[in-house]
């Protein structure tokens, strides 16, 4: 199930994420990748980012440079790495839960639950958002760093060993910026309620771990303070952030605020076309009931103690997939609204949850088998009726997925032919694709970035690019503008590329 899985998703990816340059990867453009190909990157520039509600993204920066000299800005690319790092997910999760398995009649029901948790990282779920916008994909990235790092501090809390611990606090804390520090209080409160609840898990070295992770990352974040602000919006004044949250809360999000998050990494929309669109929020909220029953029983074993691996990386995720929520209902609903909740995209970071939830059953499976009657019979064949729900799922999802195909080629030929449009006349810019915010730009930068790209024969004006993606128009590149004298309008010479 799982091998079905990953070739849905690299297949779906391989023949329809885009290449085409969209959304944030012009901010890059603009402020990364052009001091590259000018030859003036500094290390800072990795780290820059924008006024506000922003993340540095300096693994994503190395990706774009290692797009840009061997695949010609080809963002599909980014999204195969992203497909990658979330099968190697699964296998880190495979090594928590199934390897070290017991023998017993519970290996079943792990084996079931591993294959639920990559139905969860590998579904086309949320019109297969994850894996078309190749940036999205590429949190697959931050997710992998942040479990390995969930592993090594369980490691290091088992055998007293510090130093690799000390090394990938530093490599997540570098190289994730935000979504690190999250991590970290996570991983910081999950220490302390195992320490609390768990006497056999009570050890005097706790505080050393504590001491390594925290002095990483107070370094870090000092380094980050003096990492160059480019662009963006400076931030709403609390007081008016907090009035317009407010605002929000009673405006449906007193509801919306939890139940999406808990359902959209299970449904994204409707199985089924014929119902109706008030049946289809009842069982929104039907869903999302059952699941924050299931929050509460994953409380209840997390406050009774009785540690395991599986449990202390469930208890950290879980902690984690709250904090990215509260972050995006903090930081982008106040102002893009509360239906900026059901963004596809944060989709990937909703299935925390989910997999935090499936990680405490596996790990809560004891090995001495127990009766199949009464309270454990429910909680037993209730998580097992929700994994077999998660696997079931991905079939309506990855056939619409597939179904969309045609439609999302149809997409990327339309933002070629404006990014194209752009290059020859930098001043139409009407009735641009969301997707393409450079359109918003001044006409300077719009002549500038564009004309980057097509000069040096990048992305859409890549013969290497058109021929892996055959559906792109065959764009020449625009040719450089002469120059002419202010006398007479003789044209004197080229100019030189911008």
């Amino acid at each position: 199930m799982a091998a079905l899985l990953l070739l849905n998703a690299i297949y779906f990816v391989l023949r329809a994420s885009s290449p085409v340059i969209r959304d944030d990867a012009w901010y890059f453009l603009d402020v990364f990748l052009r001091k590259a190909i000018n030859g003036s990157l500094g290390v800072g520039d990795f780290f820059v980012k924008r006024a506000g509600a922003d993340h540095a993204q300096p693994l994503f920066k190395m990706l774009l440079l290692f797009e840009w000299r061997y695949f010609d800005l080809d963002f599909a690319v980014g999204a195969v790495v992203g497909v990658l790092a979330a099968a190697a997910c699964g296998l880190v999760f495979y090594r928590i839960i199934v390897v070290e398995r017991c023998n017993d009649r519970g290996d079943a029901y792990r084996c079931l639950a591993w294959a639920a948790i990559c139905a969860v990282l590998l579904s086309l779920n949320a019109d297969a958002g994850t894996w078309t916008w190749p940036l999205v994909a590429l949190e697959n990235v931050t997710s992998l760093i942040i479990l390995l790092f969930v592993v090594v501090v369980w490691h290091a809390h088992q055998k007293q060993r510090y130093v690799a611990l000390a090394l990938v606090t530093l490599v997540l804390d570098i190289s994730s910026d935000d979504s690190a520090l999250i991590a970290i209080i996570a991983a910081v409160a999950a220490l302390l309620l195992m320490w609390l609840r768990d006497p056999e898990q009570r050890r005097r070295s706790t505080w050393k771990l504590l001491v390594v992770m925290i002095v990483c990352t107070v370094l870090v974040r000092i380094g980050y303070a003096y990492a160059p602000i480019v662009g963006g919006t400076p931030p709403v004044p609390l007081s008016s952030h907090l009035g317009l949250l407010l605002e929000r809360f009673w405006d449906k999000g007193w509801w919306m605020w939890a139940v999406l998050p808990l359902t959209l990494p299970v449904f994204y929309r409707s199985p089924l076309e014929s119902f109706h669109a008030e049946t289809w929020l009842a069982m929104q909220i039907a869903m999302g009931l059952v699941l924050l029953l299931a929050h509460l029983w994953f409380w209840r074993m997390a406050f009774r103690g009785r540690y395991n691996r599986p449990a202390f990386v469930a208890v950290c995720l879980m902690l984690l997939s709250y904090g990215w929520v509260a972050g995006i209902i903090l930081g982008r609903v106040p102002v893009s609204g509360n239906d900026y909740l059901n963004q596809p995209r944060y989709v990937l970071l909703y299935g925390g949850h989910l997999i935090a939830l499936l990680l405490m059953w596996a790990g809560s499976l004891g090995a001495t088998p127990q009766s199949s009657t009464g309270w454990h019979a429910i909680g037993t064949w209730t998580p097992a009726v929700g994994c077999l729900v998660l696997l079931v799922a991905q079939i309506p999802t990855s056939i619409y997925a597939w179904h969309m195909r045609p439609y999302l080629w149809a997409y990327y030929v339309q933002m070629a032919h404006q990014i194209d449009d752009l290059a020859k006349d930098p001043a139409h810019a009407a009735a641009c694709v969301p997707e393409l915010p450079v359109c918003n730009w001044s006409m300077g930068k719009r002549r500038e970035l564009t004309r980057l790209l097509s000069q040096n024969r990048l992305n859409v004006f890549s013969s290497k690019v058109q021929q892996r993606h055959v559906y792109l128009p065959r764009l020449l590149p625009v040719p450089a503008a002469p120059l002419t004298s202010a006398a007479n309008g003789q044209v004197v010479g080229p100019a030189k590329p911008d």
